[in-house]
């Protein structure tokens, strides 16, 4: 591949930095179509999304002003996207690398086609630079097109090197619009929701975050004093770190992937959005053992939630005791007010009422 000019790098660089900002998903493609642009050649931009299982499909472009009629050229595409080279290659491979149709198939072929003399040709677009991504269940492309000549080997060193920044974008701008979805402001944070939000300035101090995002904090050991309100250091350790990685630079930086932070009942996500000198941080659980806090209703002690705690993780009696630093049998004496309090008759019993409790 082309190695990039001293130039192209800082163009990139801000490319990059810009990338980042807050946006929800829609603003996100919207800014993508707009700013590649300023880092690629070619004269038009799309963006395809659709999700597996769904009829949700999402076509943007700076060419549909100037496109007749685009419902007619969608089902173009559409019908014929069997001949497409290197859509047909991603599906294949999940190859990430960035392609153009020369890469695939010969001019004079690809100029036979159907999809090419009905499609590509009357929309004055002959030539493709192509990027492939998956996010869960979404696939997308991002295309820069042209109609005079072919992408140099420059721009395809372009697209490899901004992929796993739009990748990790994209899903910030997911992330950012379950947000919104849940919020109609950040003081409207939902407590009850799955995910919790914080907002930080540059200096570490917490201007707002919701309950839920405290709890997550205490849960994971990552709770300050009662009088502080700043992060603790840990995190905002992280965070100086990821801010010097998108300073100005004359490479492109590493890319911002969230902070991941294992527990005894699961892991905790942490991802941080940039909105100018301060930071939006989303905080996401994905529990591997359920929380027993739905429990407390039902009368059980906090000795006694611990101890159901640890049979639900797999520990015998003796096992129980030792970490707790109590007897085996007053670990049985536990479980028998626990198999009361519940209505069940054994640890099995128990373990399953957990996981229907705390699914429901």
């Amino acid at each position: 591949m082309e190695r990039l000019s001293g130039r192209d790098l800082r163009t990139l660089s801000v490319f990059v930095r810009d990338l980042y900002q807050l946006r929800p998903h829609d603003e996100f493609t919207t800014h993508l179509i707009d700013s590649l642009p300023s880092i690629t050649e070619g004269e038009f931009t799309s963006y395809n999304e659709f999700v597996v299982g769904s009829p949700t499909v999402i076509y943007k472009s700076d060419q549909l002003p100037h496109c007749p009629n685009p419902l007619h050229y969608a089902k173009i595409l559409e019908d014929n996207l069997h001949e497409h080279p290197v859509v047909a290659h991603f599906l294949r491979t999940n190859d990430k690398s960035a392609h153009t149709f020369s890469d695939f198939i010969s001019a004079r072929k690809f100029q036979a086609t159907t999809l090419h003399n009905e499609f590509y040709k009357p929309l004055k677009m002959s030539f493709l630079l192509f990027m492939g991504l998956r996010a869960g269940k979404r696939m997308l492309s991002i295309s820069r097109h042209r109609n005079d000549r072919e992408f140099p080997h420059r721009a395809k060193t372009t697209f490899n090197a901004i992929h796993p920044h739009i990748q990790q974008a994209l899903a910030n701008s997911l992330a950012v619009t379950r947000m919104h979805n849940e919020l109609e402001a950040f003081h409207k944070a939902s407590d009850n929701g799955q995910q919790g939000v914080i907002y930080v300035t540059g200096r570490g101090r917490m201007r707002f975050a919701s309950l839920h995002a405290r709890q997550l904090l205490k849960e994971y050991g990552l709770e300050t004093g009662p009088a502080s309100d700043f992060l603790p250091t840990h995190l905002r350790d992280w965070l100086s770190h990821l801010r010097k990685m998108v300073e100005w630079r004359d490479d492109v930086p590493s890319v911002t992937a969230p902070l991941v932070i294992k527990g005894e009942s699961g892991q905790l996500t942490i991802r941080r959005i940039g909105q100018g000198l301060n930071d939006v941080l989303l905080f996401e659980e994905q529990q591997t053992i359920p929380s027993l806090n739905q429990l407390r209703h039902f009368g059980l002690s906090k000795r006694e939630l611990e101890v159901l705690g640890w049979v639900a993780r797999g520990k015998t009696n003796p096992e129980i005791g030792q970490i707790l630093n109590i007897s085996r049998r007053t670990v049985q004496k536990h479980l028998e007010h626990v198999y009361l309090k519940l209505g069940v008759e054994n640890r099995m019993a128990a373990v399953a009422f957990i996981g229907n409790t705390t699914s429901s």
